[in-house]
């Protein structure tokens, strides 16, 4: 059995590097004389490749119970909205398991596993997770993808807008980056709920180019605009941001995709050299830092030179620094420092 292990754990590290973009939570264990694999997986080519090779070094027969997700006892509905404001993404399926990330209203994610309430999910990011059945609507996969095209409807985005239903009465509170669809003066939620616009603001899925353009200094006002959020580790609104969540909200907006952290955002676009007190770099640009390791842990937006708009704890949500200040913070982002990168074109 120790050889399968450590069959085991190589196959996992070639195949599933990173668990927050693939399962391979296999396992081994001796029943009636045969060893038994179960656990489950994303990766059905490892899978095959560890019965293989474990089949070689085991002369007893190998039991293979690994479930390949998404799991087939889901059944047609394996695919699901958002149908909350905000949903809390769990590294485990339980409450008091630690949030590290979160899904907006509208959003489409594809259902991995049930386990109870709780669903395995993978979000539009790639990020893995889970969340709590309560917060979404499933269905079949056409559904879904219609939802997401906005092939019923006119689809929209949230500016933080509020819908009220007939009486007034506040239907939904709507952060940033949320998706609905409009049929005249009404908007559909997913889960088939309509009212009106009562505050706040939304845009056309198809002017968000126009208002949001991929342009430094259009980010830069953007990122602007969430000044005062206060920093929520897994959050990506304006109720409360981490570092990357921030980063990737912004970005969204102006239709670049990012990873979900900021070590892996850390692998997007190509290293600029910042310049003498880093007049060179521009806005839109994304300065990385590292602590404790080479690892990078925490991101920052450029507002041009050596302005940069970040959520950080040491300023308690987003803020302005700028890389060349005198305050302890300040002169700590200076050591913390690891490269810059830019994401737009010249």
């Amino acid at each position: 059995m120790k050889k399968v292990e450590t069959i085991i754990e190589r196959i996992r590290a070639e195949h599933v590097p990173d668990f927050r973009s693939g399962i391979f939570d296999v396992r081994v264990e001796t029943r009636d004389g045969r060893l038994v694999l179960s656990g489950e997986t994303t990766h059905t080519d490892a899978a095959e490749q560890l019965l293989a090779e474990a089949g070689k070094v085991v002369k007893t027969g190998i039991v293979d119970e690994i479930v390949r997700l998404p799991d087939p006892a889901l059944g047609a509905g394996v695919y699901g909205v958002v149908r909350a404001a905000i949903v809390p993404v769990y590294l485990e399926p339980s409450l008091p398991a630690a949030q590290i990330s979160q899904l907006v209203l509208g959003m489409r994610f594809d259902l991995l596993a049930r386990r109870g309430d709780w669903l395995r999910v993978r979000a539009e990011d790639g990020y893995l997770g889970w969340i709590h059945d309560g917060y979404v609507r499933l269905g079949e996969r056409e559904w879904a993808e219609r939802w997401e095209r906005g092939s019923y409807g006119e689809p929209v985005v949230s500016l933080g807008a509020e819908l009220v239903d007939e009486e007034g009465n506040a239907l939904a509170r709507l952060p940033w980056g949320a998706r609905v669809l409009r049929f005249g003066s009404t908007y559909e939620l997913p889960d088939g709920r309509r009212g009106t616009v009562g505050s706040g603001e939304v845009v056309d899925v198809d002017r968000l180019a126009d208002r949001f353009p991929a342009r430094g200094d259009s980010i830069a006002r953007t990122a602007r605009r969430w000044h005062g959020t206060p920093y929520l580790w897994g959050g990506v609104t304006m109720s409360g941001a981490d570092c990357s969540g921030f980063a990737q909200a912004v970005m969204w907006m102006h239709g670049i995709a990012l990873p979900r952290d900021s070590d892996l955002q850390a692998r997007i676009g190509v290293p600029v050299d910042p310049g003498e007190d880093f007049s060179a770099v521009r806005p839109g640009d994304l300065l990385f830092f590292a602590e404790h390791s080479a690892r990078v842990s925490h991101v920052a937006i450029s507002l041009g030179g050596p302005l940069i708009i970040h959520s950080a704890l040491g300023n308690g949500g987003v803020a302005v620094n700028t890389m060349t200040g005198e305050l302890d913070f300040e002169r700590r982002l200076r050591r913390l420092f690891t490269e810059v990168r830019r994401l737009l074109p010249d």
